[in-house]
């Protein structure tokens, strides 16, 4: 009866899910297949309708039940104690063995009274559950394992582990047996999955032809088995408990850390950002384990984790906020600390302070404010003025804190100026200067600065000419001890300084007169060294010397030396004939570029130094521009000569337009120096007489470019020309042959400009070349299509031509001649036998 009633709920449940997905997908109880019809075609069945179909289909499960009986029903528990076992007897032992070791690292069982930890185990049970159903001619059997669980040392550092001891797989033995006790059929269930809480083991149907047999199943030989991903699941496991403890373990020392950040600690705030940064990176992994789903820790949780999680992200989100409040007033937290150091007197560990405010924003004018008055105080004028001139110039700043830095600036205005004083006092006219300059440079750049500028000026004015006095006197010191080089450079240096302060020195004469006092004595030993060269014969050098005292006598206005002139004009002769005569030598060897250089450089010499009416020097110019004439004219013969002969060589190989080209480059360089009257009539001549054979090959050249660029007509054109300038001219002299149309046509690579030249052929009535040329035309593969037109006309032409001569043959047989069989030939051919039967009936 029990039985029953759980068919009847189950086939309820079954049929009843089933009729509502079939209402939902069809809404039609005709696709069925039941004999009657609830709802017509493009209706849905109502509730009721619904309903009544249901009650029928429970009577129809029922009638179903009613033909068949249970005949067995046993249900039984069994129990397996999973204990270490050494030696393992099989794979599945060897497996539950690594778990029980996995097992006693957690401290499953604990030893009592000193004595040592015993292994775990624990007992896995469940039930088996066997009925036999007689429906009529066949037995059903069913065999379930259901109720899987595990007792016993099941726990794991406190967690509950049996969900995860249980066996992957069993297998047994099931028999089926009569009611003399005798096996009917034996079923070896070796591998059964015991992934699901109710696993059906066997599940068939035999015959049954007995009579009231009272049959029933034998469960036996039962084993569970454990295989590989038993101890990876239980491993996997226990790392997450694992994992579990040592998160942990980091929650516990962050809590313990975190009373350690502390954000009044300006001097160490990044590395308290840092370690704050990492306690948060650490619990953002921590979080992304979810041990609060793996592990349901709202059921267990031993250690607290989820309190700790929880407080330590308030704790951590809390100190977040403090640190970067402080990194984001860091500089005015750095120049707080620096005022609270001032005010008690120490100087040097405010500057400090003051420093890393700057550091950590640049542009905070309060803190620069300070560091420049801690320079000013320690006598850093210059540090002091810059720093004043960038808050004041450079950054926006407060009014307050402007005032303050144009009342520092005020003073180290004033500090400035007393400390040019005095340096004058003291005769360093060049610190003095220093100190004005830069009192000067402090008033010029910023605005708003009252400045006492006629104290500045007086103050200045003095330095300056203690300076200038200074690096004169020093000059004529140097001078006067014949140190022309360093007394130079003081003089260039004063005339320099002169110039820069030309609103004080604008009248000063000193330094003039210290400078041609030096480039005099200068003037007198250059005239000394050049008398001594003359002496010693060395021309070039006295009168390198000399030619340095006239450019210094140009330059300055001291008294000159009369006999100046004639001692460099002495010098100058000997230098100027050799020269010369070094162009006559490069004339000689052909170098006329430097031949004309030296030429000219001995004329403008000549100029120079008066030296035009001398007649030895004038003999000497004479033979130099002679020989450079000549010279000329001997290198234009040798170019002409060669772009001769080069045309010459290329008349011998028929390149007559190279050689043309050759005898115009002939006379050309003849030409460009007509001064030397070269004959070109031999170069005229060889022109001439090619004249006729250049046109030609020109003709030949213009055709190939027409071809080339697919100006067809044009390159027959002119083709023809050049045929009739070569038989007109008698090119053939000139050891020239000349190709036909035809045969040009037919070696060209530009099959389009061949078949241009079959229809010109054609044009002419030259039937045979045209249909030659055609065939050859066809052969190299050019569409037959492209020349139909062609192939049309040229049959027509044929069939006249034929007809006129007398030929009676059959068209057929005379157009076949034409073709040869060629198929590509075929509208010529159909054209042929065409026009003569249209000639025939004419």
């Amino acid at each position: 009866m029990q039985f029953g009633l759980l068919i009847l709920a189950s086939l309820f449940y079954t049929f009843t899910q089933f009729i509502s997905a079939f209402f939902y997908t069809f809404g039609n109880i005709t696709k069925c297949g039941i004999d009657f019809v609830l709802a017509k075609p493009g209706e849905t069945l109502t509730i009721m309708e619904r309903a009544l179909l249901l009650v029928w289909i429970l009577t129809a499960a029922l009638a179903a039940q009613a033909q068949s009986k249970l005949v067995f029903e046993e249900t039984k528990s069994e129990a397996f104690l999973i204990k270490q076992q050494v030696p393992a007897g099989n794979n599945s032992q060897t497996h539950s063995n690594s778990i029980i070791q996995l097992l006693s690292n957690g401290g499953t069982t604990s030893g009592k009274g000193g004595r040592p930890n015993r292994k775990p185990e624990f007992v896995v049970r469940l039930e088996q559950h066997a009925r036999i159903a007689d429906a009529g001619d066949v037995l059903q059997l069913k065999v379930q394992l259901q109720q899987l669980n595990a007792t016993g040392d099941v726990y794991y550092r406190g967690f509950d582990m049996a969900p995860f001891l249980l066996p992957e797989k069993a297998k047994l033995i099931v028999k089926l047996l009569d009611s003399q006790g005798k096996e009917v059929k034996k079923y070896d269930l070796s591998g059964v999955n015991l992934s699901k809480e109710t696993v059906v083991a066997l599940e068939t149907t035999i015959p049954d032809t007995a009579t009231n047999q009272s049959y029933k199943l034998k469960l036996e030989g039962m084993e569970l088995l454990y295989g590989s991903n038993d101890v990876q699941e239980v491993e996997d496991r226990i790392d997450l408990i694992q994992d579990y403890y040592a998160a942990d373990a980091t929650l516990s020392k962050a809590l313990q850390d975190i009373a350690r950040i502390n954000p009044e600690d300006i001097d160490r705030i990044k590395l308290q950002d840092r370690h704050l940064h990492e306690m948060e990176e650490a619990l953002v992994q921590v979080q992304g384990k979810r041990f609060q789903e793996k592990l349901g820790l709202n059921q267990y949780d031993p250690q607290r984790y989820t309190s700790k999680g929880s407080q330590l992200s308030q704790l951590l989100k809390e100190r977040r906020r403090a640190i970067n409040h402080t990194l984001a007033t860091l500089d005015q937290q750095f120049y707080n600390r620096g005022i609270s150091l001032l005010a008690k007197g120490s100087q040097a560990a405010a500057a400090t302070y003051f420093v890393k405010s700057l550091e950590v924003n640049p542009r905070f004018a309060p803190a620069h404010l300070q560091l420049a008055r801690l320079d000013f105080v320690s006598g850093n004028l210059r540090d002091a003025a810059g720093r004043t001139r960038d808050i004041l110039t450079q950054m926006r700043v407060d009014p307050q804190t402007e005032q303050m830095a144009l009342g520092l600036a005020y003073d180290i205005y004033g500090a400035f100026v007393t400390q040019g004083h005095a340096f004058n006092g003291q005769g360093d006219y060049r610190s003095a200067l220093t100190a004005y300059a830069d009192a000067r440079t402090l008033c010029s750049t910023i605005g708003g600065l009252r400045c006492n500028l006629p104290a500045l000026n007086d103050g200045e004015g003095r330095a300056v000419y203690g300076y200038y006095r200074g690096i004169v006197g020093e000059g004529k010191a140097l001078l006067s001890r014949n140190q022309l080089e360093q007394a130079e450079q003081l003089a260039d240096e004063a005339l320099a300084f002169q110039q820069q302060y030309d609103y004080v020195l604008h009248d000063a004469p000193e330094a003039t007169e210290l400078q041609g006092q030096v480039k005099y004595q200068y003037y007198v030993l250059h005239i000394d060294k050049g008398r001594h060269a003359m002496k010693a014969q060395d021309y070039r050098n006295a009168l390198s010397q000399f030619e340095s005292a006239l450019a210094l006598e140009q330059s300055y206005t001291f008294k000159p030396v009369r006999e100046l002139g004639s001692l460099a004009q002495q010098a100058a002769k000997p230098v100027l004939l050799s020269q010369l005569s070094d162009g006559y030598t490069q004339a000689m060897n052909n170098q006329l570029a430097d031949a004309r250089a030296t030429a000219s450089s001995a004329e403008s010499m000549r100029a120079r130094y008066a030296l035009e009416q001398d007649k030895e020097v004038q003999a000497k110019y004479v033979q130099l521009r002679d020989r450079i004439f000549t010279q000329e004219c001997l290198n234009t013969q040798a170019a002409y000569d060669k772009h001769y002969q080069n045309a010459q060589a290329l008349v011998r190989e028929r390149k007559f337009i190279a050689a043309d080209q050759a005898y115009a480059a002939a006379i050309e360089a003849a030409g460009s120096k007509a001064t030397c009257m070269i004959a070109t009539f031999t170069a005229e001549d060889g022109r001439q007489t090619i004249a006729s054979a250049v046109a030609y090959q020109r003709l030949l050249g213009d055709v190939n470019r027409l071809v080339a660029t697919s100006r067809y007509a044009e390159a027959i054109q002119k083709y023809n020309e050049a045929e009739q300038h070569y038989l007109g001219k008698g090119i053939g002299k000139f050891g020239l042959g000349h190709v036909s149309l035809f045969n040009y046509a037919r070696e060209q690579d530009k099959l389009p400009f061949t078949a241009m030249v079959v229809g010109h052929f054609t044009a002419l009535h030259e039937e045979q070349a045209a249909l030659q040329l055609l065939t050859s035309l066809l052969d190299k593969g050019y569409s037959k299509g492209k020349t139909s037109k062609v192939q049309e006309q040229l049959g027509i032409q044929l069939a006249i031509k034929d007809a006129t001569g007398g030929l009676n043959d059959s068209p057929k047989v005379l157009a076949a001649g034409y073709t040869q069989g060629n198929k590509k030939l075929k509208k010529l051919g159909k054209a042929y036998e065409k026009e003569r039967k249209k000639l025939a009936r004419g």
